[in-house]
């Protein structure tokens, strides 16, 4: 019997573990009723079938549950498949959410870190009291730690946001390197906070999922609430700069999706820092999947297939 997680499975393993039931569907069969799961760890998913389901799971499980589970996995039409012996309900105390959810594989001191050093760098003294109104609050700063920044797509792990955010102020901060006449002060407040309001739009529980504010406000606009009532708690705070600082924010989307398109030179560079860290987050992900280089399966949200080239390999062999 083992522990191993989904990512290290091979045919004919047994284990025991803890899992998130992403998917639960009852079904019929000649030999009567079967359930069809889909179990997550922090290490992917998996399909599993229950053939002799009891009252538990004919009656009680359901998706969301985290779940003791002992099974063998096989291959079932080219894919590895859970076949479960025995499921129960599990305990609170039995697992954490590292083990059922990915999460950033950045320890969160780390991040921690890289949050305090590039609020260090800004020279505006509101902006920067603006920011560790924020940081200063640690029960929200665990919380920014611990969020993710999507449910599904990129950084959509335990963590995801904070690694995310600091990328992004990171990167926006090289191209500045280039141009001299953006405002670097800027470029930090807007690649940290313009994705702030995810603190509020995801839960995480046995997965990530939106919040009702979530869905009915939406990150960009709990966001600007946030920067606006915490700069009216700082002392002579100018308006015109915190309306600079809100436009960031506001338009960090682009042209679609936001309130207002980019049209400060630094929101035109929060926009696309921002674009490559999420769509390079997503595609990485997409790689790790994959069993090595070459053509992935078709991508529904980049409407394309994608190429892995094995960049350890010297063509000139």
């Amino acid at each position: 019997m083992d522990s191993k997680k989904i990512a290290d499975l091979s045919p004919g393993d047994v284990i025991t573990g803890f899992f998130a039931v992403r998917r639960y569907e009852v079904r019929e069969y000649s030999k009567g009723h079967y359930v069809s799961l889909e179990l997550g760890d922090s290490s992917g998913r998996i399909p599993a079938v229950i053939w002799e389901p009891d009252q538990f799971c004919l009656a009680e499980l359901e998706t969301g549950m985290v779940v003791k589970v002992r099974g063998v996995a096989s291959e079932y039409q080219g894919r590895l498949q859970l076949r479960v012996d025995r499921i129960r309900l599990a305990l609170d105390e039995e697992y954490s959410l590292e083990d059922i959810l990915p999460y950033s594989k950045q320890p969160i001191e780390e991040r921690r870190r890289r949050i305090i050093a590039l609020t260090d760098k800004i020279e505006n003294t509101y902006i920067k009291q603006l920011l560790n109104t924020f940081w200063e609050d640690e029960p929200f700063f665990e919380r920014f730690l611990s969020a993710a920044a999507g449910k599904l797509w990129h950084h959509a792990f335990i963590g995801g946001l904070s690694e995310h955010s600091a990328n992004v102020a990171e990167l926006a901060l090289r191209v500045a390197e280039g141009y001299d006449y953006l405002n670097k002060d800027y470029l930090i407040f807007g690649g940290l906070l313009h994705d702030i309001g995810k603190v509020d739009t995801y839960r995480i529980t046995a997965s990530i999922d939106y919040t009702d504010q979530g869905r009915l406000v939406g990150h960009i606009c709990i966001a600007d609430t946030w920067i606006y009532e915490r700069a009216h708690t700082i002392e002579t705070f100018p308006d015109s700069l915190l309306t600079k600082l809100r436009h960031l924010i506001l338009s960090h989307q682009g042209e679609f999706e936001t309130p207002v398109r980019p049209m400060m030179p630094e929101a035109f560079v929060l926009y696309y820092c921002d674009e490559i860290d999420s769509k390079l987050g997503a595609i990485d992900h997409i790689r790790l999947k994959q069993d090595g280089p070459g053509w992935s399966g078709f991508i529904k949200l980049l409407d394309r297939f994608l190429y892995f080239d094995d960049s350890t390999k010297d063509e000139s062999e």
